[in-house]
């Protein structure tokens, strides 16, 4: 299986610039019995390459149409039978059409009209179709469809788009190196230099239905789960389980005998609903992936809300008590003789920076240092013994200790996590043959990004500590 997929991969992008993930991914649809949906402007090649996606299937029943808000249930589903009818039976003559194929491909699928989409929703679910008083399996794998926009909400198409597992945004090409080469290509045709067969498929399912999955895995998925939840980003709890059936089929084809974490990036195109939220989604699944189902842009964010309340929940000592010296801000030269009007500066301007008030060359001696307003209040308590603050163990001081500790041990199980297993899930990520060269070259340097804001992380927990002490 693996030999087959990775000749129709490389011969498939030497013929598609920039669509490395359509084509990965449409191929490990077919395998999965999913269906795909192409999203994207006109003359992007969506027709185009859902049909040579379909020349890989070997002795296909193939079926082909592009739909209108005309098109009538005879040109998708076949002709009434004359000879029913005489028998006074509604039935249609179904060779050669939809319910008879086993791989598809509908363009402008969202244009149909309901009498079509109806049937569709039964077809694409079920494998069922309603022929007359008798209800037909259908022996349909995968249905490939394209459109050029999504469905609106007010036109009831939201069962049909969700039937659509693999979702891809075709964009128009981008590098011109690329464009050149494809507006000066003369085009042979594809001719599939092998092709999958339904018992390929079929054992190749058969094997994925036996895969474990690793734990780690499943406490990824658990965690994007939630992460979704917070930010109301809804998953079925169907899509959720299909998506792991994929992950099963893609381990399986890749010889592996445990579905581990570097299969987790094939989600990036099973979880979106809109374009807009695409990247976001990728770029949720991928740093939970390499951080084992720590999200650190999540956790560093919450680390500094955490400081910004330590913070604040200091007691303030005589707010409106005089500052022995004035205090000059950096940035607008305001000044400042009590701590009331200085923190009310810095709500209004939280990015400004301020000046030491012993500092006599007003910021300009060598050597000068500017400070943040935490900074500040912290230099002036410690280093001259201005009194501004009084630190005592409160409710909620003790609440943040007990957060502290939540996300302290958070950290530190992403960095074990990063330590031990970072070039094994590397080499892994690279014989992944369903990633493209992007999903690859983005892991990697999430990974050498990581531990920098892990240690940026810690560093900001142990500020934390300081202040609650």
């Amino acid at each position: 299986m693996i030999g087959k997929v990775e000749q129709l991969v490389n011969s498939l992008n030497g013929r598609y610039k920039e669509r490395e993930d359509e084509i990965s991914g449409a191929l490990l649809a077919l395998l999965s019995g999913e269906h795909v949906l192409y999203i994207g402007p006109p003359g992007t090649a969506k027709s185009m390459l859902a049909k040579d996606i379909c020349r890989c299937l070997d002795q296909s029943n193939f079926y082909y149409y592009l739909l209108t808000r005309f098109t009538s249930p005879e040109e998708v589903f076949g002709p009434l039978s004359l000879v029913s009818l005489k028998a006074d039976e509604f039935r249609r003559r179904t060779e050669g059409y939809l319910p008879d194929s086993n791989i598809a491909f509908l363009d402008e699928i969202f244009k149909a009209n309901s009498s079509i989409l109806n049937s569709l929703l039964t077809i694409l679910n079920e494998k069922k179709f309603h022929n007359g008083r008798d209800v037909m399996d259908v022996p349909l794998y995968s249905l490939y469809g394209a459109s050029n926009e999504l469905p609106e909400e007010e036109e009831g198409l939201h069962a049909l788009y969700d039937r659509f597992l693999f979702r891809y945004y075709v964009a128009p090409i981008s590098g011109d190196e690329n464009f050149a080469q494809v507006i000066s290509a003369k085009d042979k045709g594809f001719d599939p230099p092998v092709q999958i067969s339904m018992h390929d498929i079929m054992a190749n399912r058969d094997v994925a239905r036996g895969l474990d999955i690793d734990d780690e895995v499943l406490a990824t998925i658990l965690a994007l789960r939630e992460e979704f939840r917070r930010s109301d980003r809804y998953v079925s709890d169907r899509r959720w389980k299909k998506t792991v059936d994929v992950m099963r089929v893609a381990a399986a084809s890749l010889g592996k005998e445990r579905v581990d974490i570097s299969m987790l990036p094939l989600l990036q195109h099973l979880l979106w609903d809109i374009p807009e939220e695409k990247e976001a989604v990728r770029r949720s699944i991928f740093e939970s992936c390499v951080s084992h189902g720590v999200n650190l842009t999540n956790l560093k964010q919450e680390a500094e809300e955490l400081f910004r309340l330590a913070v604040s929940s200091r007691n303030l000592v005589d707010a409106d008590a005089r500052f022995p010296r004035i205090v000059y801000c950096y940035d607008c030269n305001s000044s400042f003789t009590n701590l009331e009007v200085l923190r009310k500066h810095h709500d209004t301007h939280p990015k400004h920076s301020y000046m030491d008030p012993f500092d006599d060359s007003r910021g300009r001696s060598k050597g000068f240092r500017k400070y943040g307003y935490e900074e500040l209040v912290n230099m002036l308590e410690k280093e001259h013994g201005w009194k501004l603050t009084e630190k005592t163990e409160t409710p909620q001081s003790r609440l943040y200790r007990k957060e502290v500790k939540e996300l302290s041990d958070r950290q530190k199980e992403a960095m074990q996590g990063h330590d031990r297993e970072r070039a094994d899930l590397l080499e892994d990520l690279q014989a992944n043959i369903w990633l493209s060269q992007r999903d690859r070259k983005d892991l990697q340097l999430i990974f050498d990004h990581r531990i920098v804001v892990l240690q940026e992380i810690s560093i900001l927990l142990d500020d934390i500590e300081k202040v609650l002490d």
